[in-house]
């Protein structure tokens, strides 16, 4: 075996195993959200069984024949893991069957994902790493050729990391980022192939998987998504006689033929223009959506947008609202709101990005600071927060807490009084005279744990648009 193509093996397989790591958080992303309980599990599971394939890989102590053969059935069950496993099409129905069949936790059916589809993936590569180190060629000593070998992965990993997330998910989609990613696998099994013997098995197998990696992510994918990339997977779905523009299998977005949207934006948009009766003045809408806010009507009002994704206003210019009123700024929120020098009127806070989830750094007492210095001395801020309406949950209570400790002035409006959770308008007007009380801060931020507790009876029934039902 050329020593060359070793060292390509130990560069790929840390690219893949750090792509796939990427690629597991985007792919659980619509199913149970981002927090940073969801992803530190995912993480940890990653760490624990790479540690696990370093010591197996690590007691291989057969010939050059056997571990070469061991190499080439890694890499061809991990293109099967991968490339099946992480298709969002596995991954919805590995989530809705066992929600089906035991009703039970959102973190107890991800913790088994991970364990049957994610931990032997990374056990296998992990073993790549000291497989190789044995079969290179030693003329410096052991931790010289370690060093070279760890040195040559964690490159692999870093352009991993760059590329999928920053290029291949931004670019060519989720569903490409997988097959090519099968693609590297299969490229290594192959490398491993001697040229005398072929295995025709093998080469069949890998051949029948990739159409099946593609069959899973790229055709089945497109029929179901207009687009997807590193934050979302977007489809528009009619509902009647309305269009609805889900993002994450949740409803971001809704808008009729009279451009009349959901029932908290038709509450948001009363409040502003018959209300306050805002015209000529500056607003500030952060959470894009459908840009719905100002799709009926300006209301002679300047609209400014803020969202972190950058494919958002082609998404909805396409397929959801011909024209757009209003600017957009591709921003995370509370990046703008920290330099930004302008003032707004009315800054309209609604960045539920999903369901399953919420940014929480966008709900704590820092966030709201900035967003209270942002308003002008007359300014009103309006929060869309999904909690329950008699704040009988720690969530909706510290949220609550939370607002009032910026916002002393501040009127509250539930959109259905109902005993399950849905959209709360929260009206406040600028604190010109702001103390520092405490709560959710960016040090102390239990909002992650505080909200799964809220959706511990996660089921099918949409919390966006004032109770409207996914379909």
């Amino acid at each position: 075996m050329s020593q060359f193509f070793l060292w390509i093996i130990i560069l790929v397989e840390g690219f893949v195993t750090i792509s796939a790591e990427i690629l597991t958080i985007r792919q659980i992303l619509p199913i149970a959200g981002s927090s940073v309980i969801v992803t530190s599990l995912i993480i940890g599971i990653f760490l624990l069984f790479l540690a696990y394939g370093y010591r197996r890989g690590g007691q291989i102590n057969t010939d050059s024949v056997a571990k070469i053969s061991k190499l080439k059935q890694n890499f061809t069950f991990s293109a099967f893991c991968l490339g099946i496993g992480l298709s969002y099409i596995f991954i919805q129905l590995f989530f809705s069957t066992f929600r089906a069949l035991f009703t039970t936790h959102l973190l107890f059916i991800l913790t088994l994902y991970l364990l049957i589809v994610t931990a032997p993936l990374v056990y296998v590569l992990g073993q790549t790493v000291p497989i190789t180190m044995n079969l290179i060629r030693q003329s410096s000593s052991t931790g010289e050729t370690g060093g070279k070998i760890l040195h040559l992965s964690t490159i692999g990993s870093f352009l991993g990391a760059v590329f999928t997330s920053v290029i291949l998910m931004n670019f060519l989609g989720v569903a490409w980022t997988i097959f090519i990613n099968y693609a590297l696998l299969m490229f290594l099994a192959f490398l491993l192939i001697p040229k005398k013997t072929q295995e025709p098995l093998r080469i069949l197998a890998l051949i029948l998987g990739l159409f099946l990696t593609y069959l899973f992510n790229n055709t089945i994918e497109n029929k179901m998504f207009i687009t997807t990339n590193a934050y979302a997977n977007y489809q528009i779905i009619q509902d009647k006689d309305r269009q609805i523009l889900f993002s994450n299998e949740s409803a971001s977005s809704a808008l009729s033929p009279e451009k009349k949207a959901f029932p908290y934006i038709e509450m948001i948009k009363k409040i502003l223009f018959l209300d306050l009766k805002l015209t000529n003045k500056d607003i500030l809408v952060l959470g894009a959506g459908g840009f719905s806010l100002s799709a009926e009507s300006t209301f002679g009002n300047r609209f400014t947008y803020v969202d972190i994704d950058k494919d958002i206003q082609g998404i909805v210019k396409k397929h959801f609202l011909n024209e757009i009123a209003g600017d957009l700024v591709v921003e995370d929120a509370r990046y703008f709101l920290n330099t930004t020098h302008k003032k707004f009127d009315a800054i309209v806070s609604d960045t539920y990005s999903n369901s399953k989830s919420i940014p929480a750094h966008l709900l704590t007492q820092e966030y709201f600071i900035t967003l209270n210095h942002a308003l002008t001395e007359s300014g009103t801020a309006i929060f869309n927060i999904i909690g329950r309406p008699m704040m009988d949950d720690a969530y909706s209570k510290r949220i609550d807490n939370t607002i009032r400790s910026v916002f002393n002035q501040c009127m509250v409006i539930p959109i259905h009084y109902t005993q399950s959770s849905g959209n709360i308008i929260y009206v406040c007007q600028k604190n010109l005279n702001y103390k520092d009380k405490g709560l959710y801060t960016d040090d102390l931020n239990q909002i992650a744990l505080d909200y799964f507790k809220l959706i511990t009876n996660w089921r099918s029934h949409e919390m966006f648009g004032g109770g409207e039902t996914r379909h």
